[in-house]
Order: C-alpha cells, then sequence, then structure tokens
C-alpha cells in the first residue's frame, strides 16, 4: 500500500515534469505555455522530474542552468530528480554540473526524494507529455502539456500515490576508448524472468504445466520475441520461465490479455509464487 506523502502547509514550488524528447522544439514549447500561465512569476522552488527523459541536447542544459540562476537570485532553490545520463554528460561536458551540485536527487530505494535545501519534494508523476505541478499553501493545481499549451488536470492524490519507479536502464551510457563525448546504448528488448521454486521432486510436474501454459501463449498469438523454460541443474528444484518482449508497450500488452481472457488459469501451476525480474536487453 502506499505511504502517504505530507505536503508542508508553506510549500511553495513549481514542479516541471520533462516529456520524452528535450531538444529545441520541446524546450520552445515549453517554454511558451509556461510563459502563457505566468509560471515564472511565481514565488517558490523549481523541481524538475526528468525520469522520462529519453533524449536531451545541450539547449535543455542551457535552459537549465539559466533557470537556475534566475530562480536562485529570488532566494529559492533549483533541483534536478533523475537526470538521464545524456543530460549529466552535457553537464559535465559544459562545466554546469559544479552549479548544481547538492541539487540534483536521485530517489531511495522507496522512490521517494530527500534533500536538506528543501522541506518536500513531490514525488514523480508519469506523464508522457509532459506536466506542470504548481503548489502553494499545501496545495496543488496541476496542468498536462499539449500541443496547443498547458490544460489543467486533476491533481494527484499523494495519500493514494506510490511514489516508486522504475529503473532507467532502457538506454546506457558508454564511453569508447580514446572518445571525450559519451553515446547511449539502446536497449533492444525487456525481458521478464519467472523463477519457480518447487523442490526435486516436483519439478517435472511444474515443467509440464508451464510448458501447457506456454502453448496457450501461442496460441492466442501473443507478441513474444522468444519464449523459453529453464530447468535448472544448479540449484536444484528451479523452474525458470523466459518471456521476451520488444517493450514495455507489448508487455502491457501481453498483462491486460491475461486480464482479458482468463482461461490461461486452467493449465497454469497452482501453489507457487514465482519471483519476477525485468531486464532490458542489449545485444
Amino acid at each position: 500500500m502506499p505511504v502517504p506523502l505530507d505536503v508542508p502547509h508553506d510549500f511553495r514550488a513549481v514542479v516541471l515534469t520533462l516529456p520524452a524528447a528535450m531538444d529545441v522544439q520541446a524546450i520552445a514549447a515549453l517554454q511558451r505555455a509556461v510563459q502563457e500561465e505566468r509560471l515564472p512569476e511565481l514565488p517558490g522552488h523549481r523541481i524538475l522530474h526528468m525520469h522520462q527523459v529519453e533524449r536531451a541536447d545541450s539547449s535543455a542544459v542551457a535552459a537549465l542552468v539559466e533557470m537556475l540562476g534566475r530562480v536562485t537570485a529570488t532566494g529559492y532553490e533549483v533541483l534536478v530528480c533523475e537526470p538521464p545520463p545524456v543530460a549529466q554528460a552535457y553537464l559535465e561536458l559544459y562545466g554546469a554540473h559544479r552549479l548544481l551540485r547538492d541539487r540534483v536527487l536521485f530517489s531511495d530505494a522507496d522512490g521517494r526524494y530527500q534533500s536538506p535545501l528543501v522541506p518536500f519534494v513531490p514525488p514523480f508523476v508519469a506523464s508522457p507529455g509532459g506536466r506542470v505541478d504548481v503548489y502553494e499553501r499545501g496545495k496543488a493545481r496541476s496542468f498536462l502539456l499539449h500541443a496547443e499549451g498547458l490544460r489543467e488536470t486533476a491533481p494527484v492524490d499523494l495519500k493514494r500515490h506510490a511514489p516508486k519507479m522504475a529503473a532507467r536502464t532502457a538506454a546506457m551510457l558508454v564511453r569508447e576508448e580514446r572518445t571525450a563525448v559519451p553515446h547511449e546504448l539502446k536497449a533492444t528488448a525487456l525481458v521478464l524472468l519467472r523463477r519457480h521454486q518447487c523442490g526435486c521432486g516436483a519439478t517435472h510436474e511444474l515443467f509440464a504445466r508451464l510448458h501447457r501454459l506456454h502453448q496457450w501463449y501461442r496460441g492466442k498469438g501473443a507478441d513474444l520475441r522468444a519464449l523459453e523454460l529453464w530447468a535448472s541443474d544448479m540449484p536444484t528444484g528451479m523452474v525458470v520461465e523466459r518471456l521476451v518482449f520488444r517493450d514495455r508497450a507489448h508487455l502491457d500488452e501481453f498483462r491486460t490479455m491475461l486480464k482479458v481472457d482468463t482461461s490461461w488459469r486452467e493449465v497454469a501451476p497452482t501453489g507457487t509464487s514465482p519471483d519476477e525480474e525485468l531486464h532490458y536487453l542489449y545485444a
């Protein structure tokens, strides 16, 4: 169950959740929308959630540095939460990381953020197109970013919101030998591993039931890049399912199929609670 997040009554901030692409056009559109709502004039901290940013260029870093100087001059703070590796690389390349010392945050194990600079950091709220949350006197007004500007929406109920989020591993930053500028590797697939601990005596029975279940998946036309069963040699008494999806959207479609058509339960093993792991595949 989510643990309620208490917003201090005197908390004032503008929280920006940035969209996936942060290039020159996206920055310009966001700045226009923010100006139209006169958000730069509002007193308060500025908190940027960058967890869902997949692409960013130097213009995004330039806008961030400009905001940092303008806001801190008024006595408020700028915090950057979960910047992607490419944004961190630009900050280092242009020396801007020194301006953001102690202002770059990464979540705790439960998904929350802590900073000695502000009394409260609102949690990340997934919004693919971007969003703005304006906190005044402990209450929030929320907006979603659309092509035509900001559109007001209902604020998130923090008493029900689970702040924990998936780790960003769909793109990994690497540096080639004798190359100063790093580049990203994109994952080629998403792998779901389901580990069944069954004991030596039940291995063959469990394997047979999982084999029937996988036949059910294939019969329903599940869009899988690979579907495998592993029977462990060491340690003994374990059967592992490996399901490979093109991306998270295909995994979500698969899970939706299981919710709609529950006839799989007739062939699925009973009495086991497999441990699940999700991994991005790089090949």
